[in-house]
């Protein structure tokens, strides 16, 4: 594994800690001040947004477990996929998701740059 890729996977699992946590100041480092999202609820927000929305507790999971399925490395951008699950309250249901990050290397460190997670539908019937 190269260094870059062993960077992108420490940096991935750091975001999940610093979301959880709602550590504002941790994720002002890791995401870019372009960072936009195409979120689960189906809207567009840019990091202020998503800060917001953190500060205000709209966003607030308690848990955010992640599991890479690629990543692939495009001169100064890599793309990361997989899957994630994440819960709303300790005894809330598990949500699972699909999701793709883009880093971008920006004066030598490696931030995030695009998100884009979709709520993958319960398979059984209602």
């Amino acid at each position: 594994m190269s260094d870059w890729e062993k960077e992108i996977r420490a940096l991935e699992k750091e975001g999940c800690r610093a979301f959880i946590a709602r550590d504002l100041g941790r994720l002002e480092v890791l995401w870019s001040d372009d960072f936009i999202v195409n979120s689960p609820i189906n809207r567009v927000q840019d990091k202020q947004r998503v800060f917001d929305l953190l500060r205000a507790g709209t966003i607030a999971h308690s848990t955010l477990e992640s599991e890479i399925d690629l990543i692939q490395r495009f001169g100064d951008l890599v793309v990361v996929m997989g899957s994630d699950r994440v819960t709303n309250s300790p005894d809330g249901p598990v949500i699972k998701r699909r999701f793709t990050n883009v880093w971008r290397l920006e004066e030598g460190s490696w931030r995030l740059f695009v998100r884009h997670a979709n709520v993958v539908p319960d398979p059984r019937p209602t």
